[in-house]
């Protein structure tokens, strides 16, 4: 950090002060990912990135890889230390095994990596969890060498982690479950757009912004791309709201360096390419497209060179010049790279639109001051860095700013330590990705035809199994808002204490419609909830009578969620008061 940087940061810092906080953000990333810190007791917290690392470079982010030793496997080597490398026994996109349920993207890095997880025998949790170990490890290291002691030892340290807005509540889990692996705990989560929006804002603070501004994030990074939308609410402070549901897709930059490898082979041949692969002169290659040709390739640029040359130093190629090969160089042009570009940003040109649709016709259906304006498109991350994809969306929407802001890359860790500093920008509410509820058995009629029959032997009726939705997909839902889903249950008199444990399923659905009827093909389950109220007095419950006379009581209970920046939590209550324990497990 240089000098002015840390003044800056460490103005107005007191020594004194009740409840300041470190705090320590963490972006664990598909192919890179970074840590930032802020103090909380500075009259203007500053956001400050880790910006050195093993291996020598000074970047804001470093490679998601890890490498085990092969005969100790706590033994391991990450990030620069092995970026480029051909050696086996990498482990890539790591990140992408904690959502098994996610389609996964065509370009992620041919490693082998379930293999070598086999032979190491650790489950993609725990290899996750060492690697963000190192990550926080080396960034505290780096902090405690640049501040004051004394001062550190009297702060609380809070964590923040950054997840996909589009990953499952599973996959979030998981995550959480790998951080606190780490000894990274107590932990908030936040998703990834909503943390770079954040960046953004603070970014562009006094910069004309005013209530009822619509704007599109678009966070475009090495695996995937995320997008969100929000509408300002309040300046002083800063309120948003969600304005529609959150969308994405795989389309990250990483098919770019793949697409560009594909180009290698067919310029240089199969009988050549395989052997050049393992040379290495190819990792040079790669670093060199990766660092000094994506970030400034812009086919809208006419003054910008023709021909970019990639060399492969003492490779031994066959000059091949109708392909482009000349004394160990490929004469990459502009059209090969606009061939390898344009799949990829037309993609990322659909799910704009998508998102710019959806916001314009929720503005006019809610018959907005402003219409359908939407102020600006942000564009963050690696590939949001790109000048060829910000240009090319300006062509696309010339009534939209697109704006980069500035530190595109390491926007969404800086957000996310921002989330938990003072006076910054809040989120009071987002919107319900997919429908949730729960399903319960109501006494059978004829309107039940076709459903299967459940014979009731305390109240000796037939029942059917039926949703009932609490929350529906496109809802808004206020930050910290308590759903409450109602249930009871009827227990014997004489009952076992083990009885009291109840287990209930949350089912979601991503249909457009909510069906009435838990379906295999239309809902699924999200997690399993167990209440456990074998603490609670019988006083409690409601004592009821059978047909036959027989006494009975009637256990009523809700199990209740309450919303945060990407995690659900759960308690539970009876007769209007928080008993019991709950736990969540996902299948």
């Amino acid at each position: 950090m240089t000098d002015q940087k840390m003044e800056s940061a460490f103005e107005g810092l007191s020594m004194n002060e009740d409840g300041d906080k470190l705090v320590i953000g963490v972006d664990f990333g598909t192919t890179y990912s970074g840590v930032a810190y802020l103090f909380t007791g500075v009259e203007k917290p500053e956001p400050i990135p880790i910006t050195e690392w093993p291996g020598g470079l000074n970047k804001p982010k470093v490679p998601t890889i890890i490498r085990y030793e092969k005969n100790s496997p706590q033994t391991f080597a990450w990030g620069y230390e092995l970026a480029h490398t051909t050696i086996e026994g990498k482990i890539e996109g790591i990140k992408l095994l904690l959502d098994p349920d996610q389609p996964k993207p065509l370009y992620v890095p041919q490693t082998n990596t379930r293999a070598e997880l086999k032979r190491l025998g650790k489950p993609p949790i725990d290899v996750a969890a060492d690697y963000i170990s190192a990550l926080y490890k080396h960034a505290l290291s780096k902090i405690e060498a640049s501040w004051p002691q004394d001062y550190l030892q009297m702060l609380q340290k809070k964590f923040v982690l950054t997840v996909p807005a589009l990953w499952s509540d599973k996959a979030r889990s998981i995550t959480e479950r790998a951080a606190k692996k780490a000894g990274i705990f107590p932990i908030t989560l936040i998703k990834e757009p909503e943390a770079a929006a954040r960046y953004t804002l603070y970014s562009l603070k006094d910069k004309a912004i005013s209530i009822g501004d619509a704007f599109v994030l678009c966070d475009a990074g090495g695996g995937t791309v995320d997008l969100i939308s929000y509408e300002v609410t309040k300046i002083d402070p800063l309120e948003l709201r969600e304005l529609v549901k959150g969308t994405g897709g795989l389309a990250g930059s990483l098919m770019i360096n793949k697409r560009f490898e594909e180009a290698i082979r067919e310029a240089v041949g199969e009988d050549q390419y395989l052997p050049l692969r393992k040379h290495k002169s190819y990792r040079l290659a790669m670093q060199y497209f990766d660092e000094s040709v994506k970030p400034v390739f812009n086919p809208f640029n006419q003054s910008a060179d023709d021909v970019y040359y990639v060399n492969f130093p003492m490779a031994g190629l066959a000059d091949d010049p109708a392909n482009n090969i000349s004394s160990n160089c490929f004469n990459v042009t502009r059209e090969i790279l606009e061939g390898i570009y344009q799949p990829l940003i037309k993609d990322i040109h659909g799910l704009v639109k998508e998102q710019v649709d959806s916001v314009r016709i929720k503005r006019m259906e809610e018959n907005h001051a402003k219409g359908k304006e939407i102020k600006a498109i942000f564009l963050v991350g690696g590939f949001g860095s790109s000048i060829y994809l910000r240009e090319s969306l300006q062509g696309l929407h010339p009534d939209i700013q697109i704006i980069q802001p500035t530190d595109a890359w390491s926007a969404i860790v800086r957000g996310a330590v921002l989330s938990q500093a003072p006076k910054e920008a809040v989120v009071t509410s987002t919107v319900a990705s997919r429908h949730y509820g729960v399903s319960a058995t109501d006494p059978w009629t004829d309107d039940d035809a076709g459903q299967p029959q459940i014979w009731d032997s305390i109240q000796e009726h037939n029942r059917v199994k039926k949703m009932t939705w609490y929350i529906h997909a496109g809802e808004d839902l206020l930050r910290e808002q308590k759903v409450s889903f109602t249930f009871y249950r009827s227990v014997e008199e004489d009952y076992d204490r083990d009885q009291l444990i109840f287990s209930d399923k949350l089912i979601q659905s991503e249909a457009i419609m909510a069906p009435k009827y838990p379906d295999s093909g239309t809902t699924t389950v999200n997690c399993v909830l167990t209440a456990d109220f074998r603490g609670v007095p019988k006083e409690n419950f409601k004592r009821c009578f059978a047909k036959n006379g027989r006494p009975y009581y009637q256990v009523h209970y809700s199990l209740n969620i309450t919303f945060d920046s990407a995690m659900m939590r759960f308690t539970s209550e009876m007769n209007g008061k928080e008993m019991g324990l709950v736990e969540a497990k996902y299948e």
